[in-house]
């Protein structure tokens, strides 16, 4: 797992990664977490994120989308 950014150039490019992207219904992000309608879990990050960037506290949202990124690209190292 490389480290997250949270500049906002960096932000800017995972929504619009996440904005262009094609998702599956589901994907099992490791053994405890399985997001059965992963375009609203994107949405909702989406949500978080227009409404409260760049507050430190709203970071989840954006973390949670750069998990995503790496589960659909096989770069997590989960399972």
């Amino acid at each position: 797992m490389e480290e997250y950014k949270y500049d906002e150039e960096s932000v800017k490019i995972l929504i619009e990664w996440a904005k262009t992207t094609s998702f599956p219904e589901q994907v099992r992000l490791s053994e405890a977490e399985n997001i059965f309608d992963v375009p609203r879990y994107v949405r909702a990050s989406l949500s978080d994120i227009a409404a409260h960037y760049p507050d430190k506290f709203y970071n989840p949202a954006i973390t949670r989308l750069y998990r995503l990124k790496e589960k659909l690209e096989g770069k997590d190292n989960a399972e």
